[in-house]
């Protein structure tokens, strides 16, 4: 139990907005919408062992997570880019 009068207020701060400028443009090929690379074909069949296969799962989700950072970053400084890339 806590009685009121125990109560020690501490005094929060308030949270103050802060504005970087960036001054410099980056190269336009850093800017340059990613393309998304093919799947495997749908009509295809293999076998592959475990370890190849979460070898493959690593390696997609890595590239998958580095494609999304990427367009992040690129709408970010500029909102109208990569509209029409395909999630």
């Amino acid at each position: 139990m806590t009685l009121p009068a125990c109560v020690r207020q501490v005094p929060v701060a308030k949270s103050v907005p802060v504005v970087v400028e960036i001054r410099d443009t980056p190269p336009a090929e850093l800017l340059r919408c990613p393309v998304a690379p093919l799947g495997y074909p749908a009509d295809a069949e293999a076998t592959m062992p475990a370890s190849v296969r979460a070898a493959t799962i690593r390696m997609a989700t890595a590239l998958r997570d580095s494609r999304d950072q990427l367009l992040r970053l690129i709408g970010w400084h500029d909102a109208s880019a990569c509209k029409d890339a395909a999630r």
